[in-house]
This record gives C-alpha cells, sequence and structure tokens, in this order.
C-alpha cells in the first residue's frame, strides 16, 4: 500500500495564464545565481515547454497568483524540491521545510490519530507547549540558512498556546510559505484577527466531513456546529477588514470511512475556502503495534524532505513515530544543521536506501514510501 502523502489529492481546481508564466520565469532564469537553482529552474521550464504541467497543484497556482512576480522562481524552485528531492534522495544544505510544534496536546481524540493513543497522551513527558525563546531561536536559525517554508503543527492543535499570536509575528516576512494546521474550534473572533494580521500564507482547517453525524464520529470531542461557524466566521472578518489578504484557506479531509463522499465534501465547503483536500488515511493511531506486513518497501521521502521539532526541542524525521523512538537530536544540545546533518540521520536514511528500513523500527511497519 502506497501513501501518496506528498501529493494529497486538491478536490478544488485553478488555472493560470501559462504562456505568461513561462515568460515570466525565462526573464527570471538569468538572475538566479546558484547553479544548482538555475538547473532546477531550467527542469521546471522544460516541463512547461513540453504542455506538462503536472508539477503545478492548485496550491501552487494560487500562491502564483496571489504573489509578486519576482519571486515566482524562487518559490517554483523551492516547490520542486520540496516534491522531488525525496525522490532524488537529495539532501540539502539546510532543511528546505520544518514543521514545528507549538503544543503536543489536543483538544479532540480523532479516530484515526494518534492523539486516541492513552500510552501517548497518558504520559506527561510527550505533553507539553513550546517555550516563546525556543521558537524564536528556531525561526532565526532557519530563516538565515534559507528554509523556504514552515509549518506550525505536528502532534498537538497549536491554536491551544497562548502564544500563538506572538509566534505567528515573528515569523512574519522570513519564509515564503508560513502555515498553520488546525482543528478550527477554537477560533475566536479575537485570534483570527491575530492571525489574518500575521502574514501567514496558509491555514488549513482541518475537517473530515461535511455531515453533523459523520465528522463527530471520526473527530471526537468535536462539534460540528461550532466549528462550521468558525470557519465561516474567519471567511466573513477575511472578506470584510481583510480584502486584499493573500491568504490561501484550505479544508483538508482525512478519507476515514466510505461515508466521506469526496465530491459532496467539496461540493460543501469550496464556498468557504480557497482549496477543500482529501488525503488517506494512514495507520498512524497505534504506529508501533502495526503489523511489518503493511510496511512501505521503497525510501520514505520524508527523510529528505523535512524535519519534525517537537515542543521540547527535541527533532524526529516524522510525526508517524509520535513518540520520538528515531529522535534525531534535541535543539537544546545542537543546531538544526547540525541534526540535519547528523550520523543518526544519516544512517536511517542509508538504511532506507540500502533496502533494510525493516531493521528500523518503527519504520518497518510503515506505509510511507517516496
Amino acid at each position: 500500500m502506497k501513501i501518496n502523502w506528498f501529493k494529497p489529492t486538491f478536490l478544488t481546481k485553478m488555472e493560470i495564464d501559462m504562456p505568461h508564466l513561462v515568460s515570466v520565469l525565462k526573464n527570471q532564469l538569468s538572475q538566479i545565481q546558484v547553479d544548482e537553482n538555475k538547473k532546477i529552474l531550467k527542469t521546471i521550464l522544460d516541463f512547461f515547454e513540453k504542455n506538462d504541467f503536472s508539477l503545478l497543484s492548485s496550491q501552487e497556482i494560487y500562491f502564483l497568483k496571489n504573489s509578486k512576480e519576482d519571486i515566482w522562481a524562487d518559490y517554483l524552485i523551492f516547490r520542486y524540491k520540496f516534491n522531488f528531492y525525496p525522490k532524488l534522495h537529495i539532501v540539502s544544505d539546510f532543511p528546505n521545510y520544518i514543521s514545528i510544534e507549538p503544543v503536543s496536546a489536543c483538544n479532540l481524540r480523532c479516530v484515526m490519530c494518534y492523539q486516541s493513543d492513552n500510552t501517548f497522551t497518558g504520559d506527561q513527558t510527550f505533553m507539553g507547549m513550546m517555550k516563546l525563546d525556543l521558537f524564536k531561536k528556531i525561526i532565526d536559525e532557519a530563516s538565515s540558512n534559507g528554509t523556504k517554508a514552515i509549518t506550525l503543527a505536528s502532534r498537538g492543535e497549536p491554536t491551544l498556546h497562548p502564544q500563538l499570536s506572538e509566534m505567528l509575528e515573528y515569523c512574519s516576512g522570513k519564509f515564503l510559505e508560513i502555515k498553520l494546521n488546525t482543528n478550527a474550534t477554537k477560533l475566536t473572533e479575537k485570534l483570527i484577527h491575530k492571525i489574518l494580521q500575521s502574514g501567514i500564507t496558509d491555514i488549513v482547517f482541518s475537517v473530515d466531513s461535511y455531515t453533523k453525524e459523520n465528522y463527530e464520529k471520526i473527530r471526537l470531542k468535536g462539534i460540528f456546529d461550532e466549528v462550521l461557524n468558525n470557519i465561516k466566521k474567519f471567511k466573513e472578518i477575511k472578506d470584510t477588514f481583510y480584502p486584499d489578504l493573500k491568504i490561501a484557506t484550505r479544508v483538508s479531509g482525512v478519507q476515514v470511512d466510505k461515508n466521506q463522499d469526496p465530491e459532496l465534501f467539496k461540493n460543501f465547503w469550496e464556498k468557504h475556502v480557497d482549496h477543500v483536500v482529501m488525503v488517506p488515511m494512514s495507520p498512524w493511531w497505534d504506529t508501533y503495534n502495526n503489523s511489518t506486513s503493511i510496511a512501505g518497501k521503497d525510501t520514505c521521502g520524508f527523510l529528505w524532505q523535512r524535519i519534525n521539532i517537537w515542543y521540547d526541542g527535541k527533532c524526529n524525521p516524522c510525526d508517524t513515530d509520535y513518540k520520538s523512538t528515531l529522535c534525531v537530536g534535541d535543539l537544546n544540545e545542537n543546531s538544526i544543521k547540525e541534526i540535519w546533518h547528523s550520523e543518526k540521520y544519516t544512517k536511517i536514511r542509508d538504511m532506507h536506501l540500502t533496502k533494510n528500513r525493516q531493521n528500523c523500527y518503527p519504520c518497518d511497519r510503515c506505509p510511507f514510501e517516496s
């Protein structure tokens, strides 16, 4: 079973003036100073000139249409690295993308999530909130070393952090993409204004259904009507007070059961957000007891694509390993760059490359592949 996590299915579609895009990119080609990036941009142009636009999802098109043309090349080079370095097994000098966890706890207990694992949520060593000083240290190192995108999310619900607005404000203007993932249960008017004023580029509302009954069976402790009203409120405030703001809103659903019709899901939510996305369910609610029979045979692209930083500074290749068995370092002891190139991280990558992931726990029972 191959989980295509790197390319979630965008149910909503967007278009862009491709001849104009190609023209802009050609003009910017001569301005690229780094040989590696110039080569990537030439590759992208080769695709486009052959009328192959498979590199562009609705997410990328939306960004291009709502951003200044002078960053189009930088953005598409970053997205190429994000999507293809994991497949090509290229370790960048510094992570192009970082997932940061403001909070490890969550107020919901979704059936497909590790928050339903009592051995995780019941262990206080896993539960906590990131200190603002540590967060700023992460942002400073990431922005100074060329990271292009960050996501505030991972194991918990970030809107539970009392200093989330300060965190978002500190990130402003330092990355091409700043994304916030939320279950939308705690979106007050005050917080919505803070989010919209912060300069983030993407907000993802994790909502898996379009009916109250199905939603509340999946997202235990969630109240569908409250979530729907919060998402409507977000759009209303954005349209009323920030009509020129270029922030992409997305409803993302996990395909949990047969009662979730993707077309009806799209039809219900597309009037409230810019994108509607459906992703396949991964068996990560109890990763450590999965059968090894479901393990991917290929390498896991997360090892070359990202680094996850937990609330306490511990770093992990992914959050499928939510108890951090694979912990590759601690920011209280080393820098992000040191951890990214550490012996531990390199060893895990090598085990995947040499077809030995069956000897790497819990990769030996995880279906994710490049």
